[in-house]
């Protein structure tokens, strides 16, 4: 009825890419200070110029696009009359190759290996 908590791979290689992108706008906002200060840029030029930076190299929208597509993989599977009650599951079923009935219950262990 309640699914187990899931870690699935690719949210944690795009939580990797978001920090990596963090990293890089840290380090290009170090860079261009001194530029900026040098320049006597007004505080107003300044905070504009970073917070581009900032949303530059950090895509904002990444988390709501992968949403979408796991609202229309949902909204697919729904077509087909299959329905999911916890949507990070569907990234999991993506990737199955052999898919095991078992009326007994032996086979529903977690670690099981065919």
């Amino acid at each position: 009825m309640y699914p187990k908590q899931i870690k699935f791979k690719f949210y944690e290689d795009g939580m990797k890419f978001v920090a990596i992108m963090a990293l890089i706008a840290v380090l290009g906002f170090i860079c261009i200070c001194p530029i900026l200060i040098m320049n006597k840029e007004d505080v107003r030029t300044f905070i504009d110029r970073s917070l581009n930076l900032v949303v530059i190299a950090v895509p904002p929208a990444l988390p709501a696009a992968m949403s979408c597509g796991m609202v229309f993989a949902i909204k697919r599977l729904k077509s087909s009359k299959i329905f999911c009650i916890s949507p990070p599951r569907v990234n999991v079923a993506g990737s199955v190759t052999s898919f095991v009935f078992d009326k007994t219950g032996t086979l529903t262990e977690d670690g099981l290996s065919v």
